[in-house]
Parts: C-alpha cells; sequence; structure tokens
C-alpha cells in the first residue's frame, strides 16, 4: 500500500459525500468544521481526485500554504503549484534587486494563468491574491521559450533578458541574471531552481544543458526551456514618461516637507532622482515595485486570474482577513517609515483604486467577489462568524490530531488494538519499517504499514481511518523529516585568493618576492626575424624602482595574493636584489623547526594505545534513524570520521568545524550515544553555564527513548545534586555528563571516561586547556568551533589535529537579510517592533560598558513596549548567566548588550540583530555575530549601524561590505579569506612567526611549512607540488579576451591550466573550456597541446625545451642523456644538414615550419624511444671488424 492508495479510505464516509455532493450542485459554500489541520492534506488530495475542475486553495500564511502544497503532493496528486506574493519585495531594494526567484515562480504562474494553462491545485495566500497585477494580457507576453532546434537570433534574446528584468553578469550564479560568451547563451530563469545553458550554431539551438553554477559544469540535457520574467511590471514609453512627471511633482512636493532636515532632502533628493533616471532607461532596480500603480494604472487584484469554476477551498478563513491586515499594515507602516527617514518617496496610488496605494486591494470586496464566483468549501477547526461570507450548509467532522507514543511499543500496541477492535483501519506511515515491526506491531487487513513520510498523524473516526507517522510514534512531533535530493560533490578547484587579485594589490611571486599587481598585458614578438609574431600573455608585477616583472601566464601559479600581518603595507622588493633571498630562507629555517615539533607531537599520539570501539550496533542505528531531520553531506562525512576514529585503537583528536546552527551537535551526540552504548562514559565541555544547560537538555530529549543516563554539573543544581552527580560519575551511575569547566576539577573523578566533548574550545583558559592536554593522552576527545575555517585548517596541515568541516546548511534555513546602515532612530524603532509583533526577540549590541546602560534606555524610549536588560562581560558571573537565562526563556524582549553574545547560545527566537558602531568590528566578528540569529526557519535580519556623518576607513568599508555581499549560508569559509586579506594573519602562528609572515606572505609561508612536514616525514611532495618542465615555443597559447571577456574568469582558467598535472587533467580541462565557453580557438587548442607536450616531457625526463633564434633546444633532466648509441642513431636519422643536432644531454633542432608544435611534439617522441632502446648486442662480424680496424691503427 503507498500513500496514494490511502485516498480510497474515504470511499464510504458520508460527511465528504455530503459535501461534494452541495458544492456539485452549484455556487454555495460548504463549511466543515472539526477536520484536524494534520489531515487537510488528504483530504484536498481527495478533493483534486474527485473533481475534474482545479482547485484553489487559500490560506492565511506562506508557511500553511507550504505545508498544505507538500502534503497535497505527497498524496500522489500531480501539477500542485503554490503562488506567492511578492510584496516582501516592497520591504528592501536590495531583496528587490537580488532576489528575484520568487516574483520569478508568481511571474510564470500568473502567466500560465492568464494563456488559461491551470495547475489541478492551486495553493495561496490572502495577502498574495489581494496583491496587485498587472493585466493578463501583459503577463502572456512576459516569457520566452526555447527549443532545440528552433532558431535564436542572440542579440534580440540579450535585448528582450534585459527588457524582462535580467541582469547580465560575466558568470550566471544567481536567478534573474544572464551571460553571453560567443555563440553560448548562459541564463539562469527567474522560477528555476537552476540555470541552463543555450548553444547555438549560428542561429539554429543545438543544445540546451543545465549547469551548476558553483562549477559552471553542465549536467544532463533539455528540449527546451521557459523563460519568464524577473519582475510582473513592464516598461512602456507612454507610461514611462507619465511616471517621471508624476514622481517629480512628488519629488518637489516632499522636498518641501523636508524643509527643516536639509540631510534627509539629500538623501531623498539623490534616491528618487536616481530612480527617475532609471525608469527613463527602462532599467529594472530595486524598489521598482513601488511604482506599480504609475507604470500600471491599469493593475487588476490576482484573484482575478483565477480561473472559472474553480473549486474553491478557504482555509481556516476566520483567519485570512487579520493576517493579511497584519502582513499590509506592516509593509504599510515599513514605506512610511522608510519615506519619513528620507529614503524613499511617500508611496502613492491610482486614484481608482483602495485598499494599499494602488499596490493591493481590499480584503472584503475581493473575497465577496471571489467566494460569489465559485463553490466554496470552508476548512475550520472552531466555527465563526465570517463579515464576507454566510454559509449554505455546515456539516461537522469528528476528527483529532493523532496522540503521541514517544517510542513506547506497549502503548502503541494497545491503541491499535483500540482503534482495530472499534473497526478503524490504522495506516502507519513510516520511514523505519523495521523498527515499528521490531515493536511487534504487524501488517493485518485492518493495520497497514506504508513506506513513506508525513510530518503530522490524525484520527477521523467517522471515516474509520487513523493514520500515525513517524512523529507520533517516536516523538519530535514539530519535527518533519524531508526526503531532499542530496548535493552532489562536484569536481571544482579550491578557493583561491588570486581570483580576487586586482590592479593595486599586493602579491608574492614565489622567486622574487612581494610586488603590486599591475594587471594583465599582452605582447606580440617575433621569435626570430621573418616569422611572424606570436601574442602572449603576462601577468604584470611591478617592483622597487620601475622594474617590473612579466610573469607569462603559464606561471601563473607561482603567483599568490599578499596576505601578511594587521596593519601597515608590505616592503616591495627589488628585482634581483638579497632582501627576498634572506627573508624566504629564513622563513624556511624558521618552519623546519615548527615542522620538527609537529612530527614529534604526530608520533607520539600514534604511540599511545586507546580504546577501539565496535562497529555500530542496532542501538545506534535506530538513534540514528530517529533523527528529525535529512543529515547534510558535510554531516555525513564528518560522523563517518569521528565513528572511524573511534573504532580505530588511537586516541581521537579531532576538530569539528563549520558555520553556527549547522549540525555540530549532532555530530557529538551521536559519538557520545557511540561511546556510552559500550558502557563507557563521555563528558560535555561547555565555556557557560546557560550553553551547558542547554546542551544537558538537546542531550536528554535525544536520548530519552534509550537507557543512558545523562546528567549536568553546573550552578544551576544544588549542592546535593552536585555530591549526588560526582559520585554516580565515580561509581558508573552517569553515562553521560554535561557541565563548565567545573568538570575538570580535581574532585570529579570517573569510573571509565571514554570521550571528552569541548564545545568553544577557544574559550578556555591556560589552566583548563592544561587539563584537556593530559586528557588527550589517554581519551577520545571531540572538539567543536564555529570559527571560520582557515585559522585552524592551517594549523592541522599535518595531522596534528583531525578536522572534519561541515560548510552544508541544513534545509530549510534561510540567509540572514544584511543591511549596512546609518544609526537611526526611526529604523531600530521599525526593526524591533517588527520582530516584537512576529513574537521574536532582538540583540542589540553596542560594545561600550560605559555608555551601553543609557543605549538601553534610549532603546526602551524609542520602543516603551519591549522589555530590555542588560549584558556585559563586567557583570558578575551569577548576574551575566541570570540575565541570558531569562533571555532564553522568554522572560523579556530586547537583550542590549557587547560582544559576549558572540559565541555559544543558540536562541532560535532571536531573529534580530542590530550592531551599532559595526564598524569597529572585524570580519570575521562581524560574521560570528549575524550568526546568532536566523537558527530557525524563521526570516533573519541583521543591521550593521555606523555613526551618522562619520567618515568610514577604507578597511571598515570593505569588512561591512563584504558581511552584506556574503549572505549565503556556508559563506564562514569565504569569510574567513575575505577577513586575512583585510586584516591580516595577526599571530596566527605566534608571535615569534609573525614578522616572517609578513616578510614572505600567509601563503607562502604556510607552503613551505607543508614542504617541511613532507621533508622530515620523508615523503614524496605533492604531486600538484612538482612543477612541470617548461616549454617555450614560438605559438601563440593564450586564452583571447574575445573567448572569456572577463579577466577574473581567464586568470581562474590560466590558475587551472597551471595546476593541472596528469592527461585526464587536460582531457577534464578541454571539455570544460568546450562547456563553459564553446569551441576553443587556435590559441587555447595550443594551450592545451603545450600542456600535454610539457606532461609527455615530465615523463621522458626533459627538463626544459627553450627557443633561442631559430632553434629549439631541449634540455634532459640531471641524470639522464642520451646514450652514446642513441646519439649516433638520431645523427644518422637527422642529418645535421636537416638542422638538428644531438649530444648527450642536449637537442637541437632548427624551426623549418610555422608548425613547429607538432615538430616538437615528433621530436620528443623519437628522443622517448632513443632513451629507451637498448645498447646493440655485437655480433661476430662487427667484432672482427674492429679487431681488424684496432690492428691497423697499432700498425700505423
Amino acid at each position: 500500500m503507498n500513500l496514494t492508495a490511502l485516498l480510497s479510505q474515504a470511499d464510504g464516509w458520508k460527511t465528504l459525500a455530503q459535501a461534494e455532493e452541495a458544492l456539485r450542485q452549484g455556487l454555495c459554500a460548504v463549511q466543515l468544521e472539526g477536520m484536524p489541520v494534520a489531515g487537510r492534506g488528504w483530504l484536498l488530495a481527495r478533493l483534486a481526485q474527485d473533481f475534474s475542475q482545479p482547485l484553489v486553495v487559500v490560506t492565511y500564511t506562506d508557511d500553511a500554504a507550504a505545508r498544505l502544497a507538500e502534503d497535497i503532493a505527497l498524496f500522489g496528486i500531480e501539477g500542485v503549484e503554490r503562488l506567492p506574493s511578492s510584496l516582501n519585495l516592497l520591504l528592501d531594494d536590495a531583496d528587490s534587486e537580488r532576489d528575484v526567484r520568487g516574483s520569478g515562480k508568481r511571474v510564470r504562474l500568473l502567466g500560465d494563468l492568464a494563456q488559461g494553462s491551470y495547475p489541478k491545485v492551486l495553493v495561496t495566500t490572502a495577502t498574495a491574491l489581494l496583491q496587485l497585477a498587472p493585466p493578463p494580457s501583459v503577463l502572456k507576453a512576459r516569457r520566452l521559450t526555447v527549443t532545440v532546434g528552433s532558431t535564436l537570433s542572440l542579440d534580440q534574446t540579450a535585448a528582450r533578458l534585459n527588457a524582462f528584468g535580467y541582469r547580465r553578469t560575466d558568470l550566471v550564479q544567481l536567478p534573474g541574471t544572464f551571460a553571453r560568451r560567443g555563440d553560448l547563451l548562459d541564463v539562469w530563469p527567474a522560477d528555476s531552481e537552476g540555470p541552463i545553458r543555450i548553444d547555438l550554431f549560428g542561429d539554429d539551438v543545438e543544445s540546451i544543458r543545465p549547469f551548476d553554477p558553483e562549477s559552471q559544469r553542465s549536467d544532463g540535457k533539455r528540449e527546451s526551456v521557459v523563460i519568464v520574467a524577473a519582475h510582473e511590471m513592464a516598461y512602456s514609453r507612454e507610461r514611462m514618461a507619465a511616471a517621471q512627471e508624476t514622481l517629480k511633482k512628488q519629488l518637489a512636493v516632499a522636498l518641501k516637507s523636508f524643509a527643516s532636515a536639509p540631510e534627509r532632502a539629500e538623501k531623498l533628493r539623490d534616491s528618487a532622482e536616481g530612480d527617475i533616471v532609471k525608469i527613463g532607461l527602462a532599467n529594472y532596480f530595486g524598489g521598482v515595485e513601488r511604482y506599480l500603480p504609475l507604470l500600471h494604472p491599469d493593475a487588476v487584484p490576482t484573484a482575478s486570474f483565477l480561473p472559472e469554476g474553480a473549486l474553491l477551498i478557504l482555509d481556516e478563513p476566520a483567519q485570512l482577513e487579520p493576517y493579511a491586515e497584519r502582513v499590509l499594515d506592516g509593509i504599510t507602516k515599513s514605506l512610511a517609515g522608510r519615506a519619513e527617514r528620507g529614503e524613499i518617496l511617500p508611496p502613492s496610488g491610482s486614484p481608482n483604486l483602495g485598499g494599499g496605494g494602488g499596490l493591493w486591494g481590499e480584503f472584503t470586496p475581493t473575497f465577496q467577489a471571489l467566494t460569489a464566483a465559485h463553490p466554496t468549501l470552508l476548512l475550520t477547526l472552531l466555527a465563526r462568524a465570517l463579515p464576507f461570507l454566510a454559509p449554505s450548509q455546515h456539516l461537522t467532522v469528528q476528527g483529532a490530531p493523532a496522540e503521541s507514543f514517544g517510542g513506547r511499543p506497549a502503548p502503541l500496541k494497545d491503541a491499535i488494538a483500540t482503534w482495530t477492535s472499534n473497526g478503524a483501519t490504522v495506516a502507519i506511515v513510516s520511514a523505519q519499517a523495521p523498527r515499528i515491526r521490531g515493536f511487534g506491531v504487524l501488517e493485518t487487513e485492518k493495520v497497514k504499514l506504508i513506506d513513506g513520510l508525513l510530518p503530522a498523524g490524525f484520527r477521523l473516526p467517522e471515516a474509520g481511518l487513523v493514520v500515525l507517522s513517524d512523529a507520533e510514534i517516536f516523538g519530535d512531533r514539530h519535527k518533519f523529516k524531508k526526503q531532499t535530493k542530496r548535493k552532489e560533490f562536484r569536481e571544482g578547484m579550491r578557493i583561491t585568493s588570486l581570483l580576487d587579485v586586482k590592479a593595486g594589490d599586493y602579491v608574492v611571486h614565489i622567486h622574487h618576492g612581494v610586488g603590486v599587481y599591475a594587471g594583465l598585458t599582452k605582447m606580440n614578438t617575433a621569435p626570430f626575424p621573418g616569422a611572424p609574431p606570436v601574442e602572449k600573455e603576462f601577468l604584470v608585477i611591478a617592483y622597487e624602482g620601475s622594474d617590473r616583472l612579466y610573469v607569462p601566464v603559464d606561471q601563473v601559479d607561482r603567483v599568490q595574493k599578499y596576505i601578511g600581518s594587521e596593519g601597515g603595507s608590505p616592503s616591495v622588493n627589488k628585482l634581483g636584489g638579497t632582501e627576498w633571498l634572506k627573508a624566504t630562507a629564513k622563513a624556511k629555517r624558521q618552519v623546519k623547526e615548527i615542522a620538527g615539533e609537529l612530527i614529534a607531537l604526530y608520533a607520539k599520539r600514534q604511540s599511545i594505545e586507546g580504546y577501539a570501539y565496535a562497529p555500530d550496533s542496532p542501538w545506534i542505528q535506530d538513534m540514528e534513524q530517529a533523527f528529525p531531520y535529512t543529515e547534510t553531506p558535510d554531516q555525513l562525512a564528518a560522523i563517518e570520521d569521528v565513528k572511524r576514529d573511534l573504532e580505530s585503537p588511537r586516541p581521537m583528536d579531532r576538530l569539528i568545524c563549520g558555520d553556527v546552527g549547522f549540525g555540530k551537535t549532532e555530530v557529538a551526540m551521536r559519538a557520545a550515544f557511540k561511546v556510552a552504548s559500550e558502557g563507557r562514559q563521555v563528558a560535555v565541555l561547555c565555556p557557560t553555564t546557560v550553553l551547558a544547560s542547554q546542551h544537558f537538555q538537546t542531550f536528554s530529549e535525544r536520548l530519552a527513548a534509550f537507557p543512558v543516563r545523562v546528567d549536568q554539573l553546573s550552578r544551576f543544581r544544588s549542592n546535593k545534586e552536585h555530591s549526588k552527580t560526582i559520585e554516580d560519575l565515580r561509581v558508573g551511575g552517569v553515562d553521560i555528563v554535561v557541565g563548565t569547566h567545573r568538570l575538570l576539577s580535581k574532585d570529579v573523578a570517573f569510573k571509565d571516561l571514554g570521550l571528552v566533548i569541548v564545545d568553544e574550545e577557544q574559550r578556555f583558559g591556560v589552566v583548563h586547556k592544561e587539563r584537556l592536554k593530559q586528557l588527550r593522552q589517554s581519551v577520545d576527545v571531540l572538539a567543536m568551533s564555529a570559527t571560520p575555517i582557515p585559522r585552524t585548517m592551517h594549523m592541522s596541515l599535518s595531522g596534528i589535529r583531525d578536522m572534519s568541516l561541515i560548510n552544508d546548511p541544513p534545509e530549510g534555513r534561510s540567509a540572514v537579510k544584511t543591511y549596512v546602515k546609518e544609526f537611526d532612530d526611526m529604523l531600530i524603532r521599525e526593526a524591533i517592533l517588527r520582530e516584537l509583533d512576529h513574537g521574536g526577540q532582538v540583540y542589540f549590541l553596542h560594545n561600550r560598558v560605559e555608555s551601553i546602560y543609557h543605549i538601553a534606555n534610549h532603546i526602551e524610549q524609542l520602543v516603551p513596549t519591549a522589555r530590555c536588560k542588560v549584558a556585559h562581560g563586567q557583570m558578575s558571573n551569577d548576574d551575566l548567566e541570570d540575565t541570558m537565562f531569562e533571555f532564553y526563556h522568554k522572560k523579556f524582549d530586547v537583550l542590549v548588550c557587547t560582544t559576549i553574545v558572540e559565541s555559544g547560545l543558540d536562541i532560535p527566537n532571536v531573529n534580530t540583530i542590530i550592531i551599532d558602531n559595526a564598524d569597529k568590528l572585524g570580519l570575521s566578528q562581524l560574521y560570528q555575530l549575524r550568526g546568532r540569529v536566523g537558527r530557525s526557519k524563521v526570516q533573519a535580519y541583521a543591521y550593521l549601524l555606523y555613526r551618522r556623518g562619520k567618515n568610514l576607513s577604507t578597511i571598515a568599508e570593505q569588512r561591512l561590505d563584504a558581511v552584506r555581499e556574503l549572505t549565503d549560508l556556508g559563506s564562514g569559509y569565504k569569510i574567513a579569506l575575505r577577513d586575512l586579506e583585510l586584516r591580516g594573519a595577526g599571530n596566527l602562528l605566534g608571535a615569534e612567526q609573525s614578522g616572517t609572515v609578513s616578510s614572505v606572505g600567509f601563503d607562502l609561508y604556510l607552503q613551505l611549512l607543508e614542504q617541511a612536514i613532507h621533508e622530515l616525514k620523508g615523503e614524496e611532495p605533492d604531486k600538484e607540488d612538482i612543477p612541470l618542465p617548461t616549454v617555450d615555443l614560438p605559438v601563440a597559447a593564450t586564452i583571447p579576451q574575445t573567448y572569456i571577456p572577463a579577466e577574473p574568469q581567464r586568470i581562474l582558467m590560466y590558475k587551472k591550466l597551471a595546476a593541472v598535472r596528469d592527461r585526464a587533467d587536460v582531457a577534464r580541462l578541454q571539455d570544460e573550456f568546450e562547456d563553459r565557453f564553446g569551441t576553443p580557438p587556435p590559441p587555447v587548442w595550443n594551450a592545451l597541446g603545450l600542456l600535454r607536450l610539457r606532461l609527455r616531457c615530465a615523463e621522458v625526463g626533459i627538463e626544459s625545451i627553450q627557443t633561442e633564434a631559430r632553434q629549439v633546444i631541449v634540455t634532459f633532466k640531471a641524470g639522464v642523456a642520451l646514450p652514446k648509441h642513441a646519439v649516433r642513431a638520431l645523427a644518422a636519422a637527422f642529418k645535421p644538414a636537416q638542422g638538428y643536432s644531438f649530444e648527450p644531454g642536449k637537442v637541437v633542432m632548427n624551426i623549418q615550419t610555422l608548425k613547429v608544435l607538432p615538430q616538437t611534439e615528433e621530436l620528443v617522441e623519437y628522443l622517448d624511444k632513443a632513451l629507451k632502446e637498448p645498447p646493440p648486442t655485437p655480433d661476430s662480424k662487427s667484432e672482427e671488424r674492429r679487431r681488424d680496424i684496432r690492428a691497423s691503427l697499432r700498425g700505423r
């Protein structure tokens, strides 16, 4: 039995039959009271099956709409679509410009509806239906269909995409963008999950391929694609001119009202005049949606797009108007607040429309018209009077949510027996069938076990149906483990800071030192008189004085972006001087010492015998299956790493490193359970009492179904409880203990300690770290850190400390919306009120203790309804932890605090953080602070404020801009790299090393350290670190700007060429060129050919191939030489008259043709055969002849 078959369980349900009969009879409203929320997806799926016409389901929130759409689809109904509102784009111009996926999906669905193409089930909200949209005739035309085999003009298509609101970029990485390269068009349709690549031959579409925005590589093929507009609005010349005139008049009026506030007047003038110019140019921009009434005075409510004759279903109709009003009121207040601050013009609508100033219609008339035009079903838990509709028929359902059993088999079996004895069918929908059978639950005629996932179960006694899900059987009702397709790993180059290098940046050439990057340049040179000029491309580096170094692009891997210590600029070296040699010599001596210490530590770890745990038991498998979310790929990899460590005899010392809220604790819990299930004890060490309390709660809930005792040692326990816990630890009565540094006290003894888990290890003091070092000698240690990655990663080079990275965000997590603004009371008030209206809480960070209470009082005056408290590091530990504990339990609304909240507490209810004087904080610090919010599925906001009129330093501006830019989930790695670039390596490697780091640069220092470790271990260097032979031939081997116009992308492909170390890499790179940029021009084919030749030279033993005048000179590596017999044979085969000369260590060839590359390739193959040819075996005749010659010579 499957979930679709479950719909047949409604066959004999009289209440449903009555409702369907009434709806079929005509335009009436039937109210179904008492239908459990969890069962509505099942009911709606059955209605979709029973009715031929489309269903339109209207609910009150976006979350409810998403849940209903998912639930209906789970029961096998195809053609379920969700129509969103795009009114949220009015709240933020940056979002309007950046996030077009929601508006793109809306444009597609409205276009489908306008064309008469209706989904089977359309789920939407009241807000989305009230929103005004351009007329159907406009939206019909705002799409482009491309099919393989059709003709397409690239110029016309690019113009049309611009008219659709798409932005042209060098690289397509976001929805609503496109890029054009030769005969390739990359475009990310605004409604699509991913981008597509259209490959043309002339004007004919040869192929359409989806591609990965990260690797830019295509995968698979499609026959056609529909590209919809990124914005609903369309520009027309007549309305553009009229809109400009209206806006100029509105601006004049608004500026008069700001006569006493010149700063705001100036801000408004800049903003409004910019918008007026963009409208005149038909440009789409952030906030363009505000001008809908001016550009489309004929706009209509979205409700008018709904199909005639559709069955209308209102989910909790009494909630529709209050929720819609709350959303629209918030938007109204936001627009008014922004207008008051001079950010935008006051909104003004078309005079012939009511509601939100021409942006949305009024609720009551809209829904009166809707329900009058469609047969309507009302789903309610409780009957309530509706202002817009009086139901013609009332039906009551005797239903309820399913009860929870929390993993207890006996109550579950008793309940099933009771239900089946009363004639009900019990359907158990589970992804864990073996566990349920293990409970003793067997399938019968009345008990069905269905493989699948449902968010929750329900009971309908009158329909004779009980549905149970994993949520009821195993607990965690609020969680739903949704199956999603995991992102597969794709080959790609690791992030390199050279990609971001721009003219004027400091760079390091590994042989010549620190210089200033001056860009790429081309040179045309004739290799010898009379030869045609050959174009070559170089990186230009300026050194002391007027010296310039031209680095061939095939040596781009020798250049790194300079990252030094904080403050000050590096000294630029002199070409040919001795300073660089001295600096690198000192660095090599220093890294050799460090490498020696690291290797000694590594050897000590290897020599200690630890405890090897057994492979996973059924208990562990049950515990893992009960995890209520889908693990991310990185999480699974980290779990496997930890298990492998625990099952080996060597003590584990592993760091789990990843962004805030990315699931490190789950990895730790699985490790703890594995250790505890073998009878050994686990200590979980936390830096604060509040965090310890939170971890205790998390571990207790997660392991409640298993015979494992979890306890805690913290200030929140009495002395008596402390004593009992300590005694139980000593005798083995506690399996897992969570606590602060109190766990490291001498009076705390364990019967058999197996694992120590350390959260935020960097926050412990020297004494505690020494104690941890002692523990590491004998027990497994697992540390967790949310610190951005490179600092710790580079200290793990030698395997001293194993590390697992978790970079994948959890499912459903939204990126934090980040704003960089001037400090403004109205903005602060609006941000706090919006969060409080949603029942959330706020961090207000002010990092000066002297004035923090003044700021707290100011916030209380701004928002009198907000309850505020202060937290800072100079408070006593007790007071501080009490305050944090109260905030965690929602005793007050706004925590005015210093950076003490930077790490630790996970409070999902806090979804807004306001950071005062953000320009004074470091980039990684800002990133960590922003990570304190956005820990749930609720949209989170971060406001980075700086004082009005303050001149920000260049570094501060770059930091704030980087945080605003890097809002993607999992940006920790990029943030850390950017922080290293802005701030330098600092004391990363200690004060002694920082001077050396400054002189040679961070990247080269670490490269030297890696090399020293390999040497001392006696290991072969990495293949990537062995340079290929140099081949300099008079052929053009560049990437033309006409082929790849963007310089950063050309540099990236040059770096990929330089990183190649085998033939398979060349083939992959050739595929990438063809896939991403089209058929390569001759210079790129030459570059690939030279690369293959260099690889062949490495195999043969050739050190270099150089061109001098008209000659190609081949030099062999030390220890490789042509034997005498080979020299004679080659000299005989290639006569000197042909321009060849052969010596044991060197071969010279005259250039006789323009096809010098194939000529050289042929020569290398001859040399390879000659080197392998064994010396000839002398026969009797030749030996006799040699004797005669020797004899005649003696006679002379």
